[in-house]
């Protein structure tokens, strides 16, 4: 049983996807055409803003959309210490320095709590992830970040079609970056990533940078990347979108399905943020036996996965950027997680198979 039980959903689609492709091929445009333009707007519409700017991946994405919001070289960005890597790598790409704070156990997520803390004389954004699919609380980070003059950009990579009171990921901060990563919600075939933003200034750098610092290819107005989302890739991407909502519907079934099957009865089971309705890119689940859970499902033919075992504030790349404080909610979860299958495609059989197996793996430890 796959970790990511994606692949039976999109086999029906890749008919369409291919015919678009070749129809990308056949016309000559290959960068910037008018796929590009056509996911672009189709996209924003999806997610409720004004604005989106495809480039070619989601730390790139990242990368840009803090330069594009004015965050300088030396200044702060408060990130949380539990996420993928290139949350931090983006900061210091930007030329900014990344400050980590902890994170709430029990949604994975930074919250005010743990962000106020932290925050120091240099500081000039906040960067919350929605990890794994659940939404930060981003209410009280934005009344945060008004209080203290800060930026507020949302790492949404795991996140398309997860909401918050009702809106999309990606419209809840001054911008957001996106990832469309294969074994992402809404994956592509191959890289890419854009930049969401309710703010014409923000659009209008990113889409400067994105190519070299440039308006029109001829006056170059500072110094950007060569980071541009392909018409390939937004061809196949347009196909997917609009079955989006629809696999987000199936996979909170199937979190629901492992709740009714009896798992939380072994484990720790995800938390949504309050008011939030994650889109669960990943069913992580908290136990003190990872390793043996692990173990016996594997035994059992079940994958599963630890992610951030070491959270950034001890990577060795972030070691001059880390402090030695303790941030015990991240440590705990960097130890105890453990990614279960998860994805449109998983019926409520193999759910039980999953929590059968998981209960035969603990069995004499529960």
């Amino acid at each position: 049983m796959p970790l990511f039980a994606t692949r039976s959903a999109l086999a029906p689609l890749l008919g369409e996807v291919a015919a678009r492709q070749r129809a990308v091929l056949a016309s000559g445009r290959y960068v910037l055409g008018p796929e590009v333009e056509a996911f672009e707007q189709e996209f924003a519409a999806f997610a409720g803003v004004s604005h989106c700017v495809g480039v070619a991946n989601g730390t790139e994405a990242l990368t840009i959309a803090l330069r594009a919001l004015g965050i300088q070289p030396g200044e702060e960005v408060v990130v949380p210490a539990l996420t993928f890597y290139a949350t931090a790598e983006a900061v210091v790409n930007a030329g900014a320095r990344p400050v980590f704070c902890d994170v709430d156990p029990g949604t994975f997520n930074m919250t005010a709590a743990t962000v106020e803390p932290v925050i120091g004389e240099r500081t000039t954004a906040l960067l919350p992830v929605h990890l794994f699919g659940n939404p930060a609380p981003m209410a009280e980070l934005r009344e945060l970040a008004d209080r203290r003059g800060l930026r507020l950009l949302e790492d949404a990579a795991q996140a398309a079609g997860a909401t918050l009171e009702g809106r999309q990921a990606g419209s809840l901060g001054d911008a957001a970056a996106f990832s469309f990563f294969p074994s992402k919600n809404l994956g592509g075939f191959g890289d890419g990533g854009a930049i969401l933003s309710d703010d014409d200034e923000v659009a209008a750098s990113a889409r400067r940078l994105r190519v070299h610092g440039s308006a029109d290819k001829q006056l170059h107005t500072e110094v950007g990347y060569n980071s541009r989302l392909d018409e390939l890739q937004a061809a196949g991407l347009r196909v997917l979108l609009p079955h989006l909502d629809e696999w987000t519907a199936a996979r909170r079934r199937v979190a629901a399905a492992y709740a009714a099957a009896g798992l939380g009865e072994l484990l720790e089971l995800p938390r949504e943020t309050s008011g939030g309705k994650s889109c669960f890119h990943l069913y992580v689940v908290l136990g003190e036996e990872r390793e043996r859970l692990a173990a016996g499902l594997a035994e059992a033919g079940v994958a599963s996965r630890a992610y951030y075992t070491t959270p950034l504030h001890r990577q060795p790349a972030m070691e001059h950027y880390a402090s030695q404080q303790a941030l015990p909610g991240a440590e705990q979860v960097a130890a105890m997680s453990l990614a279960l299958p998860m994805g449109p495609a998983l019926t409520d059989a193999q759910v039980v198979a999953v929590v059968e197996a998981t209960h035969a793996a603990l069995s004499d430890t529960v």
